[in-house]
């Protein structure tokens, strides 16, 4: 029987696709794509180097540095404030703390000599202060005392004197526990109440102030719910560090402050 020949064997006589499809471009573009991606791991590898050779100078110029710095630091007799804060002064009080913080920093050196104020080893603290009260773990800032200078026996914190009033608790701070004429202080009050803390101006007749004094040897007192301070100064203002003299201050909550209601009042003999 003789029939025609299907199509399909004249296809397959020829390749299987009549044209070229893999290209002289394709060939350029894969030889190219090889090439790029061989060289990606050297290029890192250079960076990796180069980085690491940079890291290690750094080094070397900060460790070289760091000593320098140090030396500077201690020459000026300056402490940088650190992470935990520098508590200068504080009081306690039933409900909670009243502190003196440094603030940025203290200038700290030794007396060097002896004086009135203190022993050639006792050291002296420099700086700005913020008074702070901290109760039911709230904190808040009763005020800031602008360069004072604490002299210490030692660099803990100083305790304040604790007087107990019928209205509040006030707290006597005196920076320096030694002088010739007298011991200057500030002072601060805890409202029973409110709880709440201020700082304390003592009013004359004629002046306001932030500090008031008391007679060395001696310490403040509290007599008939009323300041006592001993004076230094004499009958003519002379400073007799003999005279048995005494200052006595209202509390003004209202104020503020301790109001004078006595003054220069000789304290009677003992029997």
């Amino acid at each position: 029987m003789n029939e025609d020949k299907p199509d399909w064997y004249n296809r397959a006589k020829k390749a299987p696709f009549s044209d070229e499809k893999f290209t002289s471009e394709m060939k350029k573009n894969v030889h190219r794509s090889v090439i790029f991606t061989d060289s990606k791991p050297k290029r890192r590898k250079h960076l990796q180097v180069g980085f690491a050779g940079g890291l290690m100078l750094l080094t070397i110029l900060i460790a070289f540095q760091l000593p320098f710095g140090r030396e500077e630091q201690q020459r000026a007799g300056t402490l940088l404030p650190g992470t935990e804060e520098t508590i200068r002064a504080q009081g306690l009080t039933d409900r909670g703390r009243l502190s003196v913080v440094a603030v940025e920093k203290e200038k700290i050196t030794t007396l060097g000599a002896p004086s009135c104020f203190g022993l050639e080893t006792d050291l002296s603290f420099t700086g700005n202060y913020s008074v702070r009260y901290l109760s039911h773990g709230v904190t808040g800032e009763v005020s800031t005392l602008e360069d004072i200078t604490f002299i210490q026996p030692t660099s803990a914190a100083v305790d304040m004197i604790r007087l107990p009033f019928q209205d509040a608790d006030v707290f006597i701070l005196a920076p320096q526990y030694r002088d010739c004429h007298g011991i200057e202080i500030y002072a601060f009050a805890v409202d029973h109440e409110t709880g709440h803390a201020v700082q304390l101006r003592f009013q004359e007749e004629m002046m306001v102030s932030d500090t008031s004094y008391y007679r060395p040897g001696t310490i403040p007192m509290v007599k008939d719910n009323k300041l006592v301070l001993e004076s230094t100064e004499g009958p003519g203002g002379e400073g007799s560090s003999d005279s048995k003299l005494t200052r006595t201050y209202r509390l003004d909550l209202r104020q503020n402050a301790m109001v004078l209601v006595q003054d220069n009042t000789m304290i009677p003999p003992a029997s």
